[in-house]
């Protein structure tokens, strides 16, 4: 029995946002715990009626994905450039984050997002703590080498 790769070590992630890095930004450093995350969906909501019988429906939802940097990352200041455009400008600005993780031959991709929370300073800790940065999108697109599925 093979044994298999499961590394998140060779994964990269980009973020483009089109008004200030269009050609977008490779994020590096990450956390040493973890590097970036999606939050469980909710994909159905489900009742339960008085005779017993469950319905179901599909409901849409938000992806919300965390990615931690160390305070030293050289991604830090895009990160805080971010921040800061939202702030001075009281606007949002759309966001496109790319996951390539090769060990599992996958390209994830969340659009029609935005930053929606972040931690911009690092925790002054014996060792500075690593920063959070977390976004919402509207869409995900999962790809494999063998089959391309698309997630609303």
């Amino acid at each position: 029995m093979a044994v298999g790769n499961i590394t998140s070590a060779n994964a990269t992630l980009t973020m483009v946002v089109e008004e200030l890095f269009p050609a977008g930004v490779s994020l590096e450093q990450f956390a040493t715990d973890q590097s970036f995350s999606q939050e469980q969906n909710q994909i159905a909501e489900t009742r339960m009626g008085v005779d017993g019988q469950m319905v179901a429906g599909y409901v849409p939802n938000i992806k919300v994905v965390t990615v931690m940097l160390e305070a030293s990352s050289p991604s830090f200041p895009a990160m805080v450039d971010l921040h800061r455009a939202m702030e001075r400008a009281r606007t949002i600005y759309p966001v496109t984050l790319t996951a390539r993780i090769p060990s599992i031959n996958q390209t994830i991709t969340w659009t029609n997002g935005v930053l929606h929370d972040s931690t911009p300073v690092p925790a002054g800790n014996p060792v500075l703590a690593p920063t959070t940065w977390v976004f919402h999108f509207q869409d995900m697109i999962v790809e494999t080498s063998w089959n391309p599925v698309l997630s609303a």
